[in-house]
């Protein structure tokens, strides 16, 4: 018997162990011959390791690592991202030379990144401070409201008597939410075999708590979709959160972090408080959107310098007002600073992922440069540096059947 890395299985393998999801569902039984299709389907499910019989030298792992030829200009765009980390952390590491890898093998050209001349200093007016919170919850600013169905389902999942049936009826009312739904249950991020082509029909096969918390994660994004153009790019932004919910989701299912479709979508809203800011302080926030573009400052620690608050802030207090879950609130609340977090692995989760996503240039939330790095709180995950590239590769795989439909989503 032999523990082998995922990269390295190949088809006619034989399993010694049985191969299970994080939930602990059977994958496939030992005994059994690996083919293509069970490899596919154990790294959507963020299996990273699989014991085999190793009867030769031919079945010992090899180093899935392809060098990537060096390329100057990707290097210096990727070490600014890192600007403000302390890239000597293994960890860290080994995610700037994905990173590297992964800009140079996706990018025709170089995006620019300020690395330095303007600093806080130069804005011109002074501070808004706690007028935003203040702003926001007064009757004058009109929150957007989470559709009716939402707190419908929310209503339905509470009741341990709710019938499958009942759910779908629910997601139905809204047709383009449920044929979007749909779309994603057929896509890799899933990958079942066979094509899913109802609401029933999905909810049976991943349940009702994963369907809930899609239907809520969707339909948040959707009420920014009339964000002026010139003030952020929609389709980025959200392929940004999309990318951070799919690593969040990767890193819960690799540490066995529970539930992962609540670190999905904590991962898809943790930058909602911007679109608040964008759409109800725009003048405002797009001057802090240009500085952030333009200075080795990052927009996180120009928020509380010239606003006085975070998106952070705002993201929590909207969420409150939505009645959503106060984990999902805590996470997103401190995906910055996961350390002071009431579930710090859950934070540490988001926090990791945000960076990566970052770090990969999958999207973009108006942040050039990753934040401060919560070094102890990431500790706690235990993630390994050779870890890293297999999570990773999964996300950008399901991300690349994703990203369409949701560009086509944000451009609607």
């Amino acid at each position: 018997m032999g523990i082998v890395h995922i990269d390295s299985v190949k088809q006619g393998m034989v399993l010694s162990e049985d191969v299970k999801d994080i939930s602990s569902r059977l994958l496939l039984s030992k005994g059994q011959p690996i083919h293509q299709k069970h490899i596919r389907i154990f790294k959507i499910w963020g299996v990273t390791e699989i014991e085999v019989n190793t009867e030769s030298e031919d079945d010992a792992p090899a180093d899935p690592n392809k060098p990537v030829a060096d390329n100057t200009v990707i290097t210096q765009q990727t070490n600014a991202v890192f600007r403000n980390v302390d890239r000597d952390t293994p960890l860290v590491s080994e995610l700037i030379r994905i990173a590297i890898a992964h800009r140079s093998r996706t990018q025709s050209e170089p995006i620019a990144h300020g690395q330095g001349g303007t600093c806080i200093q130069d804005l011109s007016a002074a501070p808004i401070r706690s007028e935003i919170i203040t702003t926001l919850k007064s009757s004058k600013t009109q929150l957007p409201e989470l559709p009716t169905l939402v707190s419908e389902l929310n209503e339905i999942v509470n009741d341990p008597h709710a019938s499958v049936e009942a759910i779908a009826q629910v997601v139905n009312k809204s047709p383009s939410l449920a044929a979007l739904l749909l779309k994603i249950v057929n896509s890799a991020f899933y990958g079942f075999s066979t094509k899913i082509d109802s609401i029933s029909r999905a909810v049976t096969l991943i349940g009702v708590k994963e369907i809930t918390t899609l239907a809520i994660g969707v339909s948040a994004l959707r009420l920014f979709k009339d964000i002026p153009r010139d003030l952020v790019d929609v389709a980025s932004f959200f392929k940004h959160s999309f990318a951070c919910g799919l690593i969040a989701r990767m890193l819960a299912a690799h540490k066995n972090i529970q539930p992962p479709e609540q670190l999905f979508v904590a991962g898809l809203l943790h930058d909602i408080g911007r679109l608040i800011l964008l759409k109800h302080f725009s003048d405002r926030y797009s001057e802090l959107l240009h500085v952030a573009a333009t200075s080795a400052s990052s927009l996180y620690t120009l928020e509380k310098a010239q606003l006085g608050c975070r998106h952070t802030d705002v993201a929590k207090y909207l969420i409150e007002t939505w009645k959503l879950p106060p984990s999902l609130a805590d996470t997103i609340y401190y995906h910055h600073r996961p350390s002071s977090a009431r579930a710090v692995k859950r934070a540490a989760v988001v926090h990791l992922a945000d960076m990566i996503a970052h770090g990969l240039g999958l999207g973009n939330s108006g942040e050039h440069c990753v934040p401060r790095y919560d070094a102890e709180a990431v500790k706690q995950l235990d993630i390994l540096p050779s870890n890293l590239e297999l999570i990773v590769r999964q996300a950008v795989h399901q991300l690349v059947f994703l990203d369409a439909m949701f560009q086509e989503e944000a451009l609607q």
